[in-house]
């Protein structure tokens, strides 16, 4: 299994929908991303039925990269789909010249924090009542980078 560029919508926006239900983003949305020169989507899918097991969405800006998303099929969970797409990311922005990756994640997701830090990100700030909750309230965003070696 190895990430890949991924440019079918359709399966990327079934994904989603799946692993983060009512959060999950629109195939007109992912259709607009496939297309767009300044986004690298990287799947990961099942060598014999080809279908997609995860992916991540990055946007190439002139100096660095920002993770949009990783999202991972709930029955795919665990076995280190996600870091390899953080390696892949990684491995993008070096070749590309940029000078660091730059992410946000819900200050209530311990697991994915723990995952970042293993790939070297760091905490470099936090943006209050960044994500919206189903009831009504609003979640923190702690935002953290990871500078890319030249």
């Amino acid at each position: 299994m190895t990430p890949e560029l991924i440019g079918d919508a359709k399966a990327l926006a079934a994904l989603d929908a799946c692993a983060r239900g009512e959060e999950a983003w629109s195939i007109m949305r992912f259709e607009a991303l496939v297309s767009d020169q300044r986004y690298r989507i990287t799947g990961i899918t099942d060598c014999d039925r080809r279908a997609l097991q995860a992916f991540a969405v990055v946007s190439v800006g002139p100096f660095d990269l920002e993770l949009e998303m990783i999202v991972v099929a709930p029955e795919h969970r665990r076995r280190g789909l996600a870091g390899q797409l953080i390696e892949t990311m990684i491995e993008q922005g070096m070749a590309l010249e940029r000078e660091r990756i730059l992410l946000e994640v819900r200050a209530s997701n311990d697991a994915a924090q723990a995952l970042y830090a293993r790939h070297g990100f760091e905490v470099d700030g936090r943006r209050m009542g960044y994500y919206p909750q189903a009831s009504g309230e609003r979640e923190d965003a702690i935002l953290m980078s990871r500078p890319l070696a030249r």
